[in-house]
């Protein structure tokens, strides 16, 4: 199995794509990009404010990282004020990759990235985060280190900001009033031993060329590179080339969201902004409903000034209200079910026995942690022992003997981090009767 697109083949799409599109992130994050009220861009170790040009240098003390200097340097432009921060990184340190995929929908391009990250990028052994718009079959899909990415958010975090989002910073020249009636545009980013050279059509990344200038001084690379570059067509050029260029956008950079990449963190406090705003409005409907229920005896007590017969009244018509919070109180242990319900990370599991397997399945099931994979290989033994040494699995055994000379084979695995015996233990499952 060379690539994930052969693995595809061999499952079944009505079974798998029902499983991964439940689980592909959707275009709900419109909360954080909301709350983005600064983007700050990075060039030549400096970090700029784009809205006012303003600039701060980035300096790297003796034992702080480079993501802690760069915090300091936002909190000194963020003048003393908490801010969601969307920032705006060298296109340089995103790993760029073109696709061409005859496939239907955005969401299907997404999850056929995702499984085949591996294979595109081989030689990158950390998780990377996704950003793509996939509106089209074919154009470039922009990858950012996972890890960097939260790195970045806990130092600005400990200065007090909020990371909401990182995009790379070509794209900051995109929404521009002038720029609105364009069709394509091609954007050249050079800064220090980097260019970058972009061709955008609508809000979507068409191709990425990057080189390094020492590259360019072989007269075969240059030749190369002018040959690439010339055969990119636009509707208006712009280059950024200097400290001065970025500084003239004068203006709050809006995110793109297919371009935006989210730490973990900053999806972490969405889901929570959510769950607070929803909570809210459950004690706001509560409380109309108590207010409503005690108005007649509200305005009787003022009529008859009898305190102590209006609160025992009160107390007596109360306890519909007190039934209603008991009820509400019910629900929020029944959602705790559904809150709780072990994710058993589908679309991860089948990214990892992708990059194990290199032969065919020909069934896989995945029931209450229990991962069941039917199919054949030259040594079923052995696709065992690749198996075991995965973290995300356990209890790795063949579920079946083998057939044919070793070649048909049945497993049966566990996944580390799903515990379905404890979730039932907390929420055991009730009958009701008619």
């Amino acid at each position: 199995m060379a690539s994930g697109i052969p693995f595809l083949d061999k499952i079944p799409t009505s079974d798998i794509g029902l499983k991964i599109r439940s689980l592909l992130p959707a275009r709900r994050h419109s909360d954080i990009f909301n709350r983005i009220d600064i983007s700050l861009l990075l060039f030549d170790n400096t970090l700029v404010n784009t809205a006012n040009g303003e600039s701060e240098e980035i300096s790297l003390t003796k034992d702080g990282s480079f993501p802690e200097a760069m915090a300091r340097a936002a909190r000194r432009l963020a003048r003393g004020d908490k801010h969601n921060i969307l920032l705006l990184l060298p296109t340089a340190d995103f790993v760029a990759t073109a696709y061409h995929m005859n496939l239907a929908s955005e969401k299907m391009i997404r999850s056929a990235l995702e499984l085949q990250a591996q294979s595109l990028i081989p030689a990158y052994e950390e998780n990377l985060l996704l950003a793509v718009n996939a509106a089209q079959q074919e154009g470039v899909a922009l990858w950012f280190n996972e890890q960097e990415a939260n790195r970045l958010f806990r130092a600005f975090a400990h200065e007090d900001l909020f990371l909401g989002a990182i995009m790379p910073r070509s794209l900051a020249v995109l929404g521009a009033a002038d720029d609105d009636d364009l069709k394509t545009m091609l954007i050249n980013d050079e800064e220090g031993s980097n260019i970058s050279f972009l061709q955008v059509r609508t809000n979507a990344v068409r191709r990425l060329l990057t080189v390094n200038r020492r590259d360019l001084e072989q007269e075969v690379f240059a030749r190369q590179w002018e040959i690439e570059t010339s055969q990119l067509k636009g509707d208006a050029v712009r280059n950024m080339t200097s400290m001065d260029d970025w500084r003239a956008l004068k203006r709050k950079v809006q995110p793109l969201p297919e371009y935006s990449f989210l730490p973990a963190g900053a999806i972490a406090e969405q889901k929570r902004i959510s769950f607070a705003r929803n909570s809210k409005v459950a004690m706001a409907a509560t409380a109309v409903v108590v207010l409503l229920l005690f108005a007649p005896f509200i305005s009787r007590w003022l009529e008859l000034r009898g305190v102590l017969d209006d609160l025992e009244t009160a107390q007596v018509m109360s306890a519909e209200p007190r039934a209603l919070q008991a009820s509400i109180f019910d629900m929020e242990e029944e959602w705790g079910a559904l809150y709780e319900y072990p994710d058993q990370e589908v679309a991860q599991v089948l990214v990892s026995l992708n990059s194990v397997i290199q032969s065919s399945l020909t069934s896989i099931s995945i029931n209450k942690g229990v991962v069941d994979i039917t199919g054949s290989t030259n040594d079923p033994a052995y696709l065992v022992e690749l198996l075991s040494e995965r973290e995300e699995f356990n209890n790795v055994s063949q579920s079946t003997s083998t057939r044919g000379a070793g070649s048909q084979f049945g497993i049966r695995l566990n996944l580390t981090n799903v515990d379905f015996e404890d979730y039932e233990e907390k929420y055991p499952a009730r009958t009701q009767g008619r």
